[in-house]
């Protein structure tokens, strides 16, 4: 009597299985990654602002106080009458545009979203 050997295998239908969850799966994961993205990139903008912000005030207070000429200066996009400093630059292929601290004092991004 010739007895066949059990191969040990996948059938088809449980490859077909598993092809379908890993689909599924890539299919939730993949909105909650550019969510993210998009989250983080509009972080590292205002992070940006609130540095332009930083630096722009010092840079006036130095200037005010005498320790160093306008024309000394760098361009960090900050405004002495508004006390506000704006930022503009390119993250992932995307133009944000965001100022510090803004109206409601923790900056916003006024583009990019």
């Amino acid at each position: 009597m010739n007895r066949r050997k059990n191969c040990g295998g996948f059938t088809l239908i449980e490859l077909v299985c598993v092809i379908a969850i890993l689909g599924i799966l890539i299919a939730v994961a993949v909105p909650s990654y550019q969510s993210i993205q998009d989250q983080s990139a509009r972080q590292v903008a205002l992070s940006n602002a609130r540095t332009n912000y930083s630096m722009g005030k010092a840079q006036q207070e130095m200037v005010d106080a005498g320790v160093m000429d306008e024309d000394e200066t760098e361009d960090y996009g900050y405004d002495p009458d508004t006390d506000s400093a704006v930022w503009t630059g390119t993250i992932n292929g995307r133009e944000y545009e965001a100022v510090y601290p803004g109206d409601s004092g923790k900056g916003e991004i006024l583009s990019g979203n």
